[in-house]
């Protein structure tokens, strides 16, 4: 009975075909002899179609192997280029889908923490109004890094009817009017926006000089992930980055009142 071996080929006239007949798994390769080897692979055995070195055979398969080897290193190229998911997707890369996509190129971010958020907006980058509901705003900011929780305004009463706070209400004190004077400038208690209170509707700077007035049913709450009445700690290098990203994730006619202290 015919034995396999590793040296038996899948297209032998000897050779067994079925389950047991052994084949090669696919390769990677940049090299023209990888190319010229898996050729011969596909060709019939026997002297005819044998490339010996020197033979016209040979340097057809070597030119061939030329054009093959500048569209798989194009291909992979483009590849790495496009999908911030491997170690070739470089800081230039970075900084050109950042551009593509209206992201803020931070120099202060390792290039894992780009391609992430990159990856991310790549992932939802379709204006969908399912998006604009507090857990996926908050599930988006988590992923890009901020440890922070957000919280819709809205709140029952012992009889069940539903009614909205303001900030005040949240934290249970007014802040004082004290916003850039001396040296204060966003520690401790010290707020902005509307009735001091920092908020973003349309800027990726602040403070914001903007008040909803009585519209708070357009409002919602950004705070710590643990609860809503604590602050969330963000980088102050990551301050206009935050901003941005809330004011692209929530509703245009929504404003986000934020419990944040910059470090």
């Amino acid at each position: 009975m015919f034995q396999v071996t590793d040296n038996s080929t899948a297209h032998g006239a000897k050779t067994p075909h079925g389950f047991k007949t052994p084949h090669r798994f696919p390769v990677v390769t940049t090299t023209n002899a990888d190319l010229g080897a898996l050729a011969l692979q596909l060709y019939p055995t026997g002297s005819a179609w044998q490339m010996p070195e020197g033979s016209n055979m040979r340097s057809l398969h070597q030119a061939l192997n030329l054009s093959f080897l500048r569209l798989i290193n194009t291909g992979n190229a483009l590849i790495d280029s496009t999908l911030p998911d491997n170690n070739n997707f470089d800081a230039n890369d970075c900084t050109l889908w950042e551009y593509r996509l209206g992201l803020i190129t931070n120099p202060a971010l390792t290039l894992p923490q780009r391609r992430a958020n990159i990856s991310r907006k790549l992932s939802f980058r379709s204006n969908v109004k399912a998006r604009a509901g507090a857990m996926y705003i908050q599930s988006q900011l988590q992923v890009a890094g901020f440890a922070v929780g957000v919280y819709e305004n809205v709140f029952y009463d012992g009889s069940g009817h539903k009614y909205y706070k303001t900030p005040a209400d949240i934290i249970g004190a007014i802040p004082g009017i004290v916003e850039h004077g001396g040296t204060t400038q966003h520690g401790g208690s010290t707020e902005h926006g509307g009735g001091n209170f920092d908020i973003i509707a349309n800027s990726n700077t602040g403070p914001e000089d903007y008040n909803p007035g009585g519209n708070l049913w357009a409002t919602f709450f950004i705070a710590s992930s643990t609860a809503i009445t604590q602050n969330a700690i963000i980088p102050k290098t990551r301050e206009r980055e935050f901003r941005e990203l809330v004011l692209h994730l929530k509703a245009a006619h929504l404003a986000a009142y934020i419990f944040v202290t910059y470090v």
